[in-house]
């Protein structure tokens, strides 16, 4: 929940707080129904508020799955520029695996949605998500990476859409299954066997 900043007119700190449930209930909606299934009619009568409401905060339903994935794009740029600081390439990639898992773990359930859903594929963020996978295939494999690098950094960028496979698996589990096939297709031996 996002408190409002200081200075904040009352009425606007309210409609940011509309805007973040709006984006919530879109987010729990697009993971049970689907992106295509879900309409903005729907998201306005789950929270009680006209259509015309949610187009006040939203002009399209493509600009809510924007705001939504936004910050995980944020933070998985962050999480390269963490990586980019590192000396070592091992180090470096066992930060880029844990950051990612972690990342993956937390957000499983929308994940799946995100990895799965043809529609969210489709999203405006196509662009940025290309430029982090460039970014992280060059962090993980330097400016000109052979091919056998190429098909394992690839491997490893589409496991989430494995994730609708491994829902009975606890949040534990699930962290050590990815992190240790991650980091074997990647080639770095995990620290037990050295």
């Amino acid at each position: 929940m996002v408190t409002p900043v200081k200075g904040m007119s009352t009425r606007a700190a309210q409609a940011e707080r509309t805007r973040q449930q709006i984006l919530e209930t879109a987010q729990r909606l697009f993971t049970e129904l689907g992106y295509d299934a879900t309409s903005l009619q729907m998201i306005a009568d789950e929270m009680g508020l006209t259509k015309a409401a949610v187009y006040y905060h939203f002009r399209a339903k493509s600009d809510i799955l924007h705001a939504a994935m936004l910050p995980g794009i944020r933070r998985l740029e962050a999480l390269l520029d963490e990586a980019a600081a590192i000396r070592g390439r091992r180090a470096r990639i066992e930060h880029l695996v844990n950051g990612f898992v972690d990342f993956l773990v937390q957000n499983r359930h929308y994940a799946v949605m995100a990895s799965t859903d043809p529609a969210a594929k489709r999203n405006k963020l196509d662009d940025e998500s290309m430029t982090l996978r460039r970014r992280a295939l060059t962090l993980l494999f330097g400016d000109n990476p052979a091919g056998a690098e190429r098909l394992s950094f690839n491997a490893v960028f589409f496991i989430p859409e494995c994730l609708p496979d491994l829902v009975d698996l606890t949040d534990e589990e699930l962290r050590e299954a990815l992190q240790a096939t991650m980091l074997r297709i990647l080639r770095v031996p995990s620290r037990s066997k050295e």
